[in-house]
């Protein structure tokens, strides 16, 4: 009954949505099922902010081809110097801002080092080196030792290394943060009405470039007037929007739903690769798993099959030791590993034992975002059985994202991380991310990677610290998350490579 009378809600919404005199036809609308805390993809990692970002409003100096290189975005060309030590991009002519003004190399170095300060594996890899100016379309960068991995990063980091107009750069808001979110992409941020949803609008003067789409490489054509995100946290409400065409679109698609959504003929599903991984951070300033045997204890004591299931159902997921994904064959260390998905509650209980545990609650912080929460209840089973006392916290993703950066809150912060191309981009790897590793040891090994010369260097160096990882324990990389997306079939054109992008997407009824 419930569902059939929420089912008729959605409906009405739909049809009220459009009375204002606007076409349904003129809109692209997505349900998406986090909103971030702020756009400032600089500085944040969510993975929402960049789908409706990056590419979209704002667009990187190199971007992604489909097998996962950096390659021209609003750079026409780009080469290193020096062994790899320097790195000299030359920009395109002639690119407009949503403000209407051509974008420089000063718009450039200002967004990229602001970029740089706030992106820890890049700043890492970085040291002090800054890119400058050498004319008005031409930035170098010369970081006096090897940076191989450099538009790597640019091209990929969860901190999306967009160029934004220095005109937003020199007016951020009291918190540090952009207001106004002006960029040379082919729509424009029209409108954000927090706890509802954010309005985009095609830009009409957008010159584009390139020649066929290949990953998120090539020409946008930008062929809908708006595309509209609704933040709609709740995974029942997203899928029955799209079943009853208020969304065009959802992501975060639950497992358990897809038999019955396929057999609909005008529903499309999309399941790919492994997109991300589910994630225990551990808070390794403070509190009980700032000591490395609370932190092994309980990566014995973890089924995480268990813990995969309870988020995913049946499927949906693929278990297996790599903290890269497993379709990222380049950074591939084992097919399994004694230390990983343990799930011996024995040997947990008498490692407790051992180290005379006083019954201090582990507590466990987690989001309410698609069925996180059912994680974090199958975690606090799996480590009360093994004999901890467990205090468990639940709540919205925003105040999750705000509360991680507390360490007296939590000692346990499950997420979830989409895929990167790099290991060093492993946010949970930092001294400065939530959980803070500053472990000299595994900071060393860090930055000997990001001095790699060669692939192979960087590979022997990645098997290295995985392996240090999973004895050191700076987090617990449960399983990997396949992507999953629900669309009407009217709508054709998305791109859904390493996310879901709409800059060429169009209804076609």
């Amino acid at each position: 009954m419930f569902r059939i009378i929420a089912l008729i809600l959605l409906a009405l919404c739909s049809l009220s949505s459009c009375s204002s005199g606007e076409s349904r036809n003129d809109v692209i609308s997505v349900a998406v099922s986090q909103e971030p805390p702020t756009f400032d993809v600089h500085v944040n990692s969510s993975q929402v902010a960049r789908y409706v970002i990056a590419g979209t409003v704002a667009e990187r100096v190199v971007t992604l081809d489909s097998q996962g290189r950096p390659v021209p975005e609003l750079a026409q060309s780009f080469h290193s110097e020096d062994e790899g030590c320097t790195w000299v991009f030359t920009l395109r002519d002639d690119v407009l801002f949503h403000n209407g003004r051509v974008m420089d190399s000063t718009d450039a170095v200002m967004s990229l080092n602001r970029w740089i300060d706030h992106d820890s594996a890049a700043s890492a890899m970085l040291g002090g080196a800054r890119f400058t100016a050498v004319d008005g379309h031409t930035i170098r960068i010369e970081a006096g030792h090897p940076i191989l991995f450099l538009p790597d990063m640019m091209a990929s980091s969860p901190q999306s290394a967009v160029i934004f107009a220095r005109e937003c750069l020199e007016d951020l808001g009291e918190d540090g943060l952009i207001k106004d979110y002006i960029g040379t992409g082919p729509y424009r941020f029209v409108s954000w009405t927090r706890g509802q949803d954010v309005l985009l609008e095609r830009f009409d003067d957008y010159c584009a470039y390139g020649g066929p789409m290949d990953g998120l490489a090539g020409r946008k054509h930008a062929y809908m007037p708006r595309i509209q995100f609704h933040f709609v946290p709740d995974s029942f409400a997203r899928t029955s929007g799209c079943e009853t065409g208020r969304y065009h679109y959802m992501n975060d698609v639950m497992n358990d739903d897809i038999p019955r959504l396929m057999e609909d003929e005008d529903l499309f599903v999309s399941r790919g690769d492994e997109a991300g991984s589910i994630v225990l951070l551990f808070n390794k300033k403070s509190g009980p798993a700032s000591d490395i045997r609370i932190r092994q204890a309980v990566n014995t004591a973890l089924d995480l099959d268990v813990v995969m299931a309870a988020c995913y159902g049946s499927g949906g997921y693929v278990m297996h030791p790599d903290y890269m994904e497993g379709h990222q064959t380049l950074w591939h260390v084992s097919d399994s590993d004694p230390r990983y998905d343990v799930g011996d509650k024995e040997a947990a209980r008498q490692m407790l034992d051992d180290m005379a545990y006083d019954g201090t609650p582990i507590k466990v912080l987690s989001s309410n975002l698609s069925n996180l929460d059912k994680c974090a209840l199958a975690i606090q089973s799996e480590l009360e059985a093994a004999g901890f006392e467990v205090e468990l916290t639940i709540v919205d993703w925003a105040t999750m994202m705000a509360w991680r950066n507390d360490p007296s809150r939590w000692d346990i912060c499950l997420t979830a991380m989409t895929s990167v191309s790099i290991p060093s981009q492993k946010l949970f790897l930092s001294p400065d991310y939530p959980g803070w590793s500053d472990d000299a040891r595994l900071q060393e090994m860090m930055a000997g990677f990001s001095a790699s010369t060669t692939i192979g260097e960087a590979q022997a160096s990645w098997r290295d610290i995985q392996d240090y990882c999973l004895d050191y324990l700076p987090a617990i990389v449960a399983g990997h998350y396949l992507s999953g997306y629900l669309g009407r079939d009217e709508l054709v054109g998305v791109i859904e490579y390493r996310g879901f992008y709409f800059f060429n997407a169009q209804l076609t009824s």
